[in-house]
């Protein structure tokens, strides 16, 4: 009997959340990622999903958003959904006004910005996937992503003849640095598949403990 192809699936926590889940498709939060990556793969075995994300901390207009993200991360962890993080902090940056406004000096006005910045999780991402192929955990590796600082990497693997896929978080519109450094294919997640790939509202960890969906990701 002819075996299954194998596939390992790496999601880019923030790249899916910022491109789909946060505005795009905000009612499929409770996404369920190892069945989104069968969904993806139906023809092969998906023996790996790794999730790279950060912990997020309060915001002032959003108190409870690292409350709701260690839910969701409950639900994961009652699947085979691994988690690793990186690292989330506030950085302070002056940065130009928008739009763009000239003091009488002719100097660009800039003002005092407090931004979120996500640190480790690309370099977690890589080095799983470079670990992993050289194991070869699976016959084939497929990125959930839109960075394009995934590419070097990628380009090293698919030269050393690694089977690889781009899931694209940004459709047909994705970033084409990907094209021509030897990706088998380019797939989009579909609004469906989002649907179809949602974890049941109310589930129950290993020890029995009820974990339900939060309220505002209707």
């Amino acid at each position: 009997m002819k075996t299954r192809r194998t596939v390992a699936v790496y999601v880019d926590g923030f790249a899916l959340y910022k491109a789909l889940l946060q505005r795009q498709y905000p009612q499929y939060k409770w996404l369920d990622l190892e069945a989104l990556a069968r969904r993806l793969f139906p023809h092969r075995d998906v023996v790996q999903v790794k999730y790279f994300t950060a912990p997020l901390k309060p915001m002032t207009n959003d108190p409870g958003v690292g409350q709701r993200q260690q839910v969701y991360w409950r639900a994961l962890a009652t699947t085979n959904v691994d988690i690793i993080t990186g690292t989330f902090s506030f950085v302070k940056q002056w940065l130009p006004v928008h739009p763009e406004v000239l003091d009488p000096d002719g100097r660009v006005v800039t003002a005092l910005v407090k931004r979120p910045e996500e640190k480790g999780t690309d370099v977690a991402l890589a080095s799983h996937l470079i670990f992993d192929a050289v194991d070869g955990v699976a016959d084939s590796f497929a990125i959930v992503t839109n960075d394009s600082d995934l590419v070097p990497p990628l380009t090293m693997l698919a030269k050393r003849g690694h089977s690889l896929a781009l899931i694209s978080v940004a459709g047909s519109a994705y970033n084409k640095a990907f094209d021509g450094i030897g990706l088998d294919t380019v797939r989009q997640i579909r609004r469906g598949t989002l649907h179809s790939s949602q974890f049941s509202p109310v589930l129950r960890d290993a020890e029995g403990r009820t974990i339900r969906k939060p309220p505002t990701w209707t």
